[in-house]
């Protein structure tokens, strides 16, 4: 039963992670294109107010979506987290994302890293940080197993 508690506690914590950031771009970008609107339409034609409509219908779309998503996130994980398992989820979904990062580093970047390492360090720093971030998974998961139960 734990395991399943954990990885719904993940789900909805990662979730929840990335719609932060989907909030903050779509409200950067719409930030950037109401003040385009509005410099085409201060200094040329108020017309030009009429391409908000879309802008509008798009972020009205986006809400709902969002609301939607919000409402299939909290029926994921339920419970309340305490301060030590929200600590603990939160450093497994950094240290997740740093290995998918870096697996999707292009190998010519790695090899620049790496030289970097060498002349700057003189040691493979990044790579041993990786390494060793990658095999302390399975324990960092086994003790949020053991932070459930």
């Amino acid at each position: 039963m734990s395991k399943l508690t954990v990885m719904r506690a993940l789900t909805a914590r990662f979730a929840r992670r990335f719609i932060r950031l989907a909030d903050l771009i779509v409200g950067t970008v719409a930030i950037v294109l109401v003040a385009g609107v509005w410099a085409l339409a201060y200094f040329f034609s108020a017309w030009w107010w009429l391409l908000i409509l879309p802008v509008l219908f798009l972020l009205g779309l986006y809400v709902i979506v969002r609301l939607i998503v919000a409402v299939v996130i909290s029926q994921v994980h339920v419970g309340q987290l305490s301060k030590e398992q929200r600590t603990a989820l939160d450093d497994f979904i950094d240290k997740v994302q740093q290995v998918l990062e870096a697996r999707a580093t292009p190998l010519p970047i790695i090899a620049l890293i790496c030289i970097k390492d060498i002349v700057v360090h003189r040691d493979l720093k990044t790579v041993r940080k990786i390494i060793s971030e990658t095999t302390g998974l399975r324990r960092d998961y086994q003790a949020l197993e053991k932070l459930f139960n």
